[in-house]
């Protein structure tokens, strides 16, 4: 075991059912400033699952591009110590390829589907049917049952033919496009991300470059934006 899933691990412990801290850390919560409500459900979600020494359930978070839902994900199946596996639901050819992967699982292990919305008819089928199956009897099952484990899907919306999805996750979120405040805290945290320290100075720069103009938010921060932020501040 590593020694930062022992950190988790201790973490998870120690915390206690309710305590709005543990979900994500504070730097990363700065991310979601307009999403208080969907954050509350999930930290609840945690609290749950640790509390009674289970898995998460099964959850559906959806929102608009660049929201920070695979943040979340991750930031949600960490804080119940799962281990976590991501796959793209592009990626994935066909029903057997769906099952290869379910079968992969093993308990407490948390799957984090991203772009749910592009799987095939015919996987969504394989999808649906193993999900349903975690709760038969292993004699049900011809071959290996899914393990214990978390399925986390995120998706920017799903579409009518998908609507079986929706019935198949107890907990469903829906994050709201990032206002100006989010943005500003994602791109500081991608610049320390980079190796630069952060300042006061820094984030008050990153921030002016993240307002409105006009009707249009700023453009997104990049590496020649740091570099040139840098140089201003000599």
């Amino acid at each position: 075991m590593s020694e930062q899933r022992d950190s988790t691990t201790a973490r998870t412990r120690m915390r206690v059912p309710g305590d709005p801290a543990h979900l994500m850390d504070v730097a990363t919560t700065r991310q979601f400033i307009g999403a208080p409500r969907v954050v509350a459900i999930l930290e609840d979600a945690a609290d749950r699952a640790v509390a009674a020494c289970r898995v998460l359930e099964d959850t559906l978070i959806t929102g608009p591009d660049d929201c920070g839902k695979q943040i979340v994900a991750r930031a949600l199946a960490r804080d119940a110590d799962q281990r976590i596996i991501e796959v793209d639901a592009a990626w994935i050819r066909d029903a057997r390829h769906m099952a290869r992967v379910l079968r992969s699982l093993e308990d407490r292990d948390a799957l984090i589907l991203r772009r749910v919305e592009e799987l095939r008819p015919t996987t969504l089928r394989m999808f649906v049917s193993l999900l349903g199956m975690r709760g038969l009897p292993r004699e049900a099952d011809n071959g290996e049952p899914v393990a214990d484990c978390t399925v986390i899907t995120t998706a920017v919306g799903l579409p009518r033919s998908m609507h079986v999805l929706r019935r198949m996750f107890p907990l469903h979120v829906e994050l709201p496009a990032p206002c100006t405040e989010a943005r500003a805290a994602a791109a500081f945290r991608a610049i320390q991300a980079m190796g630069v320290t952060g300042t006061p100075e820094l984030r008050i720069m990153v921030a002016e470059r993240m307002v409105p103009t006009g009707s249009h938010l700023a453009a997104s921060i990049n590496p020649i934006d740091t570099a040139r932020i840098l140089a201003a501040m000599g």
